[in-house]
């Protein structure tokens, strides 16, 4: 027998489908629902605290028997594009030289912490207070129009504060099932226990039926728990629309990103989402630093290339908004395990519409140590200010066209706003 109701909310709820946040549908005609057409918003969390001296600040040791070197490569391995500097690991090259003149590096980012959730939370909401909204969850409140996945999430830092809800999609294979509730067999077209016409007909009186209730009801627990109703009722239609644009084979590998970013550039495509968080762990390394870090930076911009892969296959790179970070950084030397520690300063990189690529700011000391900017050229200055993520989610809002709606007015993050982006 086809997927039931009530299997259907269970799987969708195992799934993070059915919403979680309280009035995230409009007291209106759900049928009538604008897609989004942009621009979309992606946030690439590398967990754990990665290490921007083995990517876009790169920091080598001038000779084989240096004292306490930040890394054991060379400095004359460093590698560059234009004014972009990149550390010497595998696939490096070939990603920074197709896609520097698009990418905006910023280094000296000072997380202000060697938290791991604080320092997560920091980087991606632009504020340290518990609760705060991260970016996506903005950028998806603040969208003209809400679509049923407004949000997709992969872990991370996705706090909503109920502006939104956020949706879970860690077994794609589950969507045919869900998708389908009216096939004997999911997977066949064909085995369906109503004709086409009878579930437009069942649909229609069904959506009919609970708009008039819905619109009665003054209770706002009741309000709730039918907007959740409804949202699982879309939820089979909206999804069918997401398994349409997916590729026809999902990827495999090792690497987390590329098959998240699959998922979530099918989901801009259909117009079902407006922002997504990317995930990939392996970069808290207190021992073994190198032997472990190494690989998971490859990942890291291996997933990137895929996503844009992806974007430019569905033609919605143009559309795009990339941000890439961590919670914060790793100390500028080996401990006595050959791991790295907790570091405070850090970098992040950028690429999309409104994003002058091709460019490096802000920088780091031979240890580290954050160097000051001058807030309105940007250019290094000792009597400047450290870059914080504060000056980041100003610059980020007012680039995703929301640093003046009211949803954001109870959000504020600190610093002054600087024009990174232009």
């Amino acid at each position: 027998m086809t997927t039931d109701r009530r299997t259907f909310l269970k799987l969708a709820a195992s799934l993070g489908l059915v919403m979680t946040a309280p009035g995230v549908l409009p007291r209106r005609g759900w049928a009538d629902e604008v897609r989004f057409a942009g621009p979309f918003l992606v946030t690439i969390h590398a967990s754990g605290g990665w290490d921007p001296t083995l990517l876009c600040d790169p920091k080598g040791r001038e000779t084989a028997t240096a004292d306490d070197p930040v890394n054991r490569y060379a400095t004359g391995d460093i590698g560059s594009v234009g004014d972009i500097r990149y550390a010497p690991l595998a696939g490096h090259r070939e990603f920074f030289e197709r896609f520097a003149s698009q990418l905006l590096v910023v280094n000296g980012v000072d997380a202000g912490t060697n938290s791991h959730d604080t320092g997560t939370r920091h980087i991606w909401s632009g504020g340290m207070d518990a609760e705060m909204p991260s970016i996506g969850a903005l950028a998806a409140a603040a969208a003209p129009t809400r679509p049923a996945l407004a949000f997709l999430s992969n872990g991370g830092y996705d706090v909503t504060r109920e502006l939104v809800a956020s949706t879970r999609l860690p077994d794609v294979s589950a969507i045919t099932e869900i998708s389908y509730p009216h096939r004997l067999d999911p997977n066949s077209p064909t085995s369906t226990l109503f004709t086409d016409a009878g579930l437009d007909r069942i649909a229609q009186a069904r959506q009919e039926r609970l708009q008039r209730q819905h619109e009665a009801e003054t209770l706002p627990r009741q309000i709730q728990a039918m907007e959740l109703l409804m949202a699982s009722r879309m939820g089979d239609n909206e999804l069918s629309e997401l398994l349409a644009w997916l590729p026809a084979t999902l990827d495999n590998s090792n690497n987390p990103l590329i098959r998240q970013a699959q998922v979530a550039v099918a989901a801009f495509r259909a117009g079902l989402s407006i922002s997504a968080n990317l995930v990939i762990g392996g970069f808290d390394t207190h021992g073994n630093h190198d032997q472990n870090h190494e690989p998971a930076m490859q990942r890291v911009v291996a997933g990137i290339t895929a996503l844009m892969n992806e974007a430019e296959r569905q033609g919605i790179a143009d559309r795009l908004v990339v941000a890439v970070g961590s919670d914060f950084a790793r100390t500028p030397w080996y401990n006595e395990t050959n791991g790295k520690d907790h570091w405070s300063v850090t970098s992040m990189m950028f690429m999309g519409p409104g994003i002058r690529g091709g460019r490096v700011i802000g920088a780091t000391d031979a240890r580290q140590s954050p160097l000051t900017i001058d807030p309105s050229t940007l250019a290094l200055s000792e009597s400047g200010v450290r870059i914080t993520p504060g000056h980041v989610h100003h610059s980020l809002r007012e680039l995703l066209g929301f640093g003046e709606n009211p949803v954001v007015e109870p959000f504020r993050v600190q610093g002054s706003a600087i024009p990174l982006f232009s």
